[in-house]
């Protein structure tokens, strides 16, 4: 059985007979559309919402818990992939028992994007540590090039340049973040998060594609060179 090549458009890049590009409509594909946008920050607004207006942790985890129970059933209805929705899911019921644990505080919700913004950050760093920055292997594998880049120094240090590039975005949220959780503000918090999620996550998305667009075309075939 043949298995399916992931595709680019994931990551915002549409491929066309022209070649590649990025423009506002696959930008918003690779999140799942304005429905999907919506869908992602329904939980953390509801959360955040929530306990700004009741200052009860139980009865804000309760609405998240209800509102992600809706959108599974709303997302199997439309027969949609079911492993696009498990991640998702998975780290709203981390998200909840932390709160809500014994020992638990509101700001506890946000723990989780935390420690997934340390691992993308940790993870990127040791990519251009070892010479095999996690950008350059994207573009390799897309282009069918592999890891030929790698025998130009010029081309590792360009893509070690934009790896850096998100593991400072990454970096950044955490900077902002963490002191706001540490100084339990619960709700500025909430909504730092919503502004420093998918909507600062596309425009790192295009800024990588300005920087990416020269070597990711089937004329330059992974090459850097015009």
């Amino acid at each position: 059985m043949n298995k399916k090549k992931p595709s680019i458009e994931r990551y915002g890049v549409k491929q066309t007979k022209d070649g590649y590009k990025v423009d506002a409509k696959s930008l918003l594909a690779s999140v799942g559309g304005i429905q999907g946008i919506i869908e992602a920050s329904v939980p953390a607004f509801l959360y955040v919402l929530t306990f700004a207006l009741t200052q009860n942790v139980i009865i804000s985890a309760s609405v998240v818990g209800v509102a992600t129970l809706v959108l599974a059933i709303r997302h199997f209805m439309l027969k949609r992939p079911w492993d696009q929705l498990l991640g998702p899911v998975l780290g709203i019921a981390l998200a909840i028992y932390l709160t809500v644990r014994p020992d638990g505080q509101a700001a506890d919700y946000y723990l989780p994007g935390f420690w997934t913004n340390s691992a993308y950050a940790a993870g990127l760093l040791l990519s251009v540590m070892i010479r095999y920055p996690a950008i350059g292997l994207l573009v390799g594998f897309f282009t069918g090039q592999g890891v030929e880049w790698r025998k130009d120094r010029r081309k590792v240090r360009f893509f070690d340049v934009v790896t850096l590039l998100w593991v400072a975005f990454f970096a950044l949220r955490l900077a902002i973040q963490v002191p706001l959780y540490l100084t339990n503000q619960v709700v500025t918090l909430g909504f730092v998060r919503l502004v420093m999620g998918t909507p600062l996550f596309l425009v790192m998305i295009w800024i990588s594609w300005l920087l990416l667009r020269k070597v990711i075309t089937p004329a330059a075939d992974g090459n850097l060179d015009k």
